[in-house]
């Protein structure tokens, strides 16, 4: 797009020269206007995504309401024979969500997911990237000291601890089951997520919170608001205010506080406010951090802060 305008302008700059025609020349204005204003508009935001779809794959961009350009490629590593296949994607304006299906073989490690926005003149660029974990060939390593040691399984009771929830047990029969622990005990954090609004950055924050409590020696699980327990952020859930999260040794509520779907009870509490770094949205949002505090809870702006909080 951005070379066909340039290639318009000089048409119309050589044949209003050719010509003797002022007239002629100055319509090359209108192309060079045009790709001026492309070139100084910001690439849209991106966030993506991939999921199995049987036995197809499907990457899901999220993005702003900016048009521009995006290419989808692995990031293969600089000695790799082949280089890796680009798909490029069209982002029309006020388009929030793109899918792409297509099929992929499946690796052992696999490798970071790229997507590159562009905007309509290529002078701007944005990039954000997917990890997945690696897929373990091998049986795992022997855990160290200081693990904690089971002996049996129970039913889960309310007010039991989440760190005790035996997962395995959880996935083969859809009920709870807590761990009877004999080893030495470790802390736990509930990272509750409330993606109604902002959902790609949600993810984010709550990811990176994760992360800073297991810095922290935590051992931490997310209740998505919606979808429940999760020993890690499902691939696709239906965000809504449902739900009702245990407590933990520290216990994080991440999302938009333009309204909250629910007050913790757990101590220490700890709410992320992933708009609340825009201060004006901060300032209108006084009155609800205050009423929060009062309750004893501590409202962030940003998982950084968190660090600092634990």
């Amino acid at each position: 797009m951005a070379r066909n305008l340039l290639t318009v302008a000089a048409v119309l700059l050589a044949a209003g020269l050719a010509l003797g025609s002022p007239d002629a020349a100055l319509l090359s204005l209108i192309p060079l206007f045009a790709y001026s204003l492309n070139a100084w508009m910001e690439p849209p935001k991106i966030a993506v995504f991939k999921r199995r779809v049987g036995s197809q794959v499907e990457i899901i961009i999220e993005s702003d309401r900016k048009p521009g350009i995006i290419y989808i490629y692995e990031a293969a590593p600089i000695n790799a024979p082949v280089r890796p296949l680009r798909r490029r994607v069209f982002k029309p304006p006020f388009r929030r969500i793109l899918k792409i299906q297509y099929y992929m073989v499946e690796k052992s490690q696999p490798l970071p997911l790229v997507a590159e926005s562009y905007n309509p003149a290529f002078t701007k660029r944005r990039t954000a990237v997917y990890t997945e974990e690696p897929r373990l060939d091998a049986s795992p390593e022997p855990r160290g000291p200081g693990v904690e040691e089971f002996l049996e399984v129970r039913p889960y009771q309310p007010g039991d601890p989440v760190k005790l929830i035996n997962w395995k047990a959880f996935a083969k029969t859809g009920e709870l089951y807590v761990n009877t622990r004999i080893g030495p005990e470790t802390r736990s954090a509930v990272v509750v997520v409330d993606a109604r609004r902002l959902r790609s950055l949600v993810i984010a924050e709550a990811v990176r919170a994760a992360e800073i409590l297991s810095e922290k020696g935590y051992d931490v699980v997310y209740y998505v608001l919606g979808h429940g327990l999760a020993p890690s952020l499902p691939r696709s859930f239906t965000p809504s205010c449902e739900g009702s999260p245990p407590c933990g040794d520290v216990t994080v509520y991440v999302g938009s506080l333009a309204d909250v779907c629910l007050l913790l009870k757990c101590k220490p509490a700890y709410y992320i406010d992933v708009a609340g770094v825009n201060s004006l949205v901060a300032v209108k949002r006084l009155k609800l951090y205050r009423e929060l505090r009062a309750a004893g809870a501590e409202v962030l702006r940003g998982a950084e802060e968190l660090r600092r909080a634990v």
